[in-house]
Parts: C-alpha cells; structure tokens; sequence
C-alpha cells in the first residue's frame, strides 16, 4: 500500500518539509519539497502547518502540500503502471515538475523563459519556415534578440526571473506599462516586442512546457498603431524624375534607383539587387526575397528611360547610402514642406512624431507605400497586391496612405467622368402641388 507523509525535522529556525512516500515493502523514499515551516508550527498528527495566528504562512503551505499528495500518487499510477522504474529520483523530479521547479542546470529553459528563447534563437537559423522553404531571415533574429534583451532589462528592474507560468495578464500589463510608461517607447514597438513573445511561447506550449494560459487570451494582444508614413504623389515622383540634379553622380543614381524602387513596388532587398536578367519580353521578373513571392511587373516608361541611359541599372549602393542619398534627392528638388510624421530622436534613440521637412521622412519604405497608393482606385486592388505581396485586402487597405479626402476626390473624379460620358442633361425640377 503507498503512503505519503510530511515531515518536520529542524528542531529551531525555518525548516525543511521532507515528503516520505513508501510503497508497502518495495521502497520507501524521501526527499525535500523545499517548503518552509517553523518546527513549532507543525503538527505532526495532522501532517500540515497548526490553524494558529503566528503562523501566517499555513493556508499556503497547507494547500501545496495537498496539491502535492495528489500529483504525486497520480503521476505514480500513471508511471506504475506503463513500468516506469520509481526511485528517490523519480520522487525528486516530480516534486520539481509539480512545482515548475528546473530538475537541474540543463533544464533550465524547460522552465525559464529566457533560456529557451536563448534555445529558440540559437536554433533559429536552421529552422525551415513554412510556406516559404527557408530559414528564419537575420532580421527576425535580430527582432528575437532585441525582444530578449527588453525582457532581460525587465527582469533586472523588477528582481525576478520568468517562467512560463508567468506569461499571463499580470506579467502582459506590467511589462507593456514598463515599456511605455518607464521607456518612453511607443506602442507600436511594444506590440512588435507582444507578437515576438507570443510567437515563442506558442512554440514553447507546442513542446509541452507550462506556458500560462492567458498567452491566448484576448486581453494578451500586441497594440498596433496606424502608420504614419508619407507617400509621394505621381505628380512629386514625375518632378523628382525630371529634375536637374547638375551633374552630381551620386544624387543622379541615388534619383534612378528611387525611381525603380518608386516604379515597381518592390522593397529595397529586391529593387536593389535588379539586374539584366530579371528583364523578359518587357517586364521585370523576380522571386521576392520576405516572402519568395514570383512577382512580374510591367516596365513602366520612365524605368525603361532610366535603363536605356545606363545601358542596364543604375549603379549598385547599399541599403544605408540609398536612404541617405534619397533624403538629399528630395530636399534638392524642393520638397522642403513641413509634414505631419515620426522620425528617430538622436539622444532618445526613440522615434517621436512631429513636424518636420518632408524630405526627412524619406526613406525606402515610402517606394512600395507610394507604388501602392497611387495605384489605389485605378485599377483592381487584387493587381496591385499580386505585386506588393499583400494577402488579404484588408490589409492592404491599412497599408496605403489614402486621406478620406483624397478618397472624396477620387469619387468626385468618377461622377464627372460619369456625367461627360453618359452626357447628363440638367433637369428642371417643379415642386409637386
């Protein structure tokens, strides 16, 4: 017959609750649970901590070990009888497993969530992506390190160390009001930081670890912000083609690789490594670098203009002197308005919003924003989202920057095209008696 007893054996300060499980004749094992009690406040008879006011600490303790009798002999059925072997270790894992307690240095991201995202990050690189057949990129490793290191920063600040049992609701309001109220970083990046966190604990909960529930839960959601980004108009984009830049190389090319990026929708890891063999029978072909998406798209007169000049594409820069040039491009052709935007603080290493000159707020994220907007209205969204890599249109939709006015504009637009091809006639209305 198995029994499960508790002992006290300290005679003065806190003491350890050893737990005793014996099984008639073929073993008798014991080990700590690492409960505390003071040896006056135990009660041998009854196997729990004395109902007496000195010993605030009794109802908390009483219920672990009552949790614990129970787990035990359920996990010893369990094991038993599939033939297990039970011994002292046996009994010491399952305290640590019932506890969510490591069982030793080696198992540490089985309990602890920042060494499995260690885990998770130095195995990234050669986990397989679904859908895409390739590794997680270095920009979503480098995402997972940055979200590694705000929790390592919240750790540090709070004197804790999570485990998976802590990813719940209290954890989610606690972190993102750090993050906010004590950093100052905007909601946009916290929730970037919110969907890195629920990507790898789902991954955890996946392998069986004891990720809290409320990962799930709605309550647990990563704030979004709307974008606040600017686009170019097809009429700035035709004056930033036309304009004089005097001769000066690095703003000419810096202007022609702006105006492909501009032209064809595609990101700057695509429109930047273009060459002679993606052009076929008129078009530019290519399998998108994010998503491995087989894009082609019409060569539009002014790429086809800047190909013909080159005798094939502009000189090659990277990704850090095309941003830097294309802020110059702008400011050179007079887009010196004062726009409504964000852009990053150089103390505060934060981005703020704020009015600054327009060419400030240029960057290479504005080619595909402007692509996609311009285009908004003049032909089917499915055409332009078959270029930008846009699955759904709802997000499509979040994606272009299109003002309730300009959208009346358009409207507008299409009721006098309307009426000068149906050739409306003005009615002469009499009031009904």
């Amino acid at each position: 017959m198995a029994t499960i007893n508790f002992i006290v054996k300290g005679k003065k300060g806190y003491s350890n609750i050893l737990i005793r499980f014996k099984n008639g004749r073929k073993f008798d094992y014991s080990a700590s649970t690492e409960l505390k009690v003071l040896p006056n406040h135990w009660s041998k008879a009854k196997q729990k901590v004395k109902n007496i006011s000195d010993a605030i600490y009794k109802d908390e303790v009483n219920d672990h070990l009552f949790e614990l009798e129970k787990f035990i002999i359920k996990e010893f059925n369990k094991d038993n009888s599939t033939g297990v072997f039970i011994d002292r270790e046996w009994l010491k894992t399952k305290i640590a497993n019932h506890f969510n307690r490591p069982t030793d240095e080696l198992s540490l991201d089985k309990v602890y969530f920042l060494p499995f995202i260690e885990r998770f990050i130095e195995l990234a690189p050669s986990r397989i992506i679904k859908g895409k057949n390739k590794p997680v990129s270095k920009g979503t490793i480098t995402k997972y390190n940055t979200t590694k290191n705000k929790l390592i920063e919240y750790q540090e600040r709070f004197k804790t160390r999570l485990k998976f049992t802590d990813l719940n609701l209290t954890f989610y309001d606690k972190f993102v009001n750090y993050l906010n109220q004590e950093q100052n970083i905007n909601l946009g990046t916290i929730g970037n930081y919110i969907g890195t966190i629920k990507t790898i604990a789902r991954d955890a909960k996946l392998q069986g670890l004891p990720v809290h529930e409320h990962i799930n839960h709605p309550k647990f959601f990563a704030p979004k912000v709307k974008a606040d980004s600017i686009y170019l108009k097809d009429s700035e984009i035709n004056i930033i083609y036309n304009h004089d830049y005097k001769g000066v190389e690095r703003l000419e090319n810096a202007r022609d690789l702006f105006i492909i990026g501009l032209r064809t929708g595609l990101r700057i890891s695509d429109f930047l490594r273009l060459k002679e063999t993606n052009i076929k029978e008129g078009f530019i072909e290519i399998e998108t670098k994010k998503t491995n998406q087989n894009v082609i798209i019409p060569m539009h007169p002014q790429v086809k203009a800047i190909l013909e000049k080159h005798n094939g594409f502009p000189r090659k820069i990277s990704d850090q002197k095309f941003n830097l040039h294309i802020k110059e491009v702008c400011k050179v052709a007079g887009f010196t308005q004062m726009v409504e935007g964000s852009l990053i603080n150089s103390k505060t290493k934060r981005k703020e919003k704020g009015v600054f000159p327009k060419y400030k707020l240029v960057s290479s994220h504005i080619c595909r924003r402007s692509f996609a907007s311009n285009l908004y209205g003049e032909i089917p969204n499915m055409t332009i989202m078959a270029i930008t890599g846009h699955q759904t249109e709802a997000q499509f939709l979040k994606y272009i920057k299109i003002t309730p006015k300009e959208n009346a504009k358009k409207l507008q637009e299409y009721w006098l095209k309307q009426k000068e091809e149906n050739n409306f006639e003005k009615l002469n209305m009499k009031v009904a008696k």
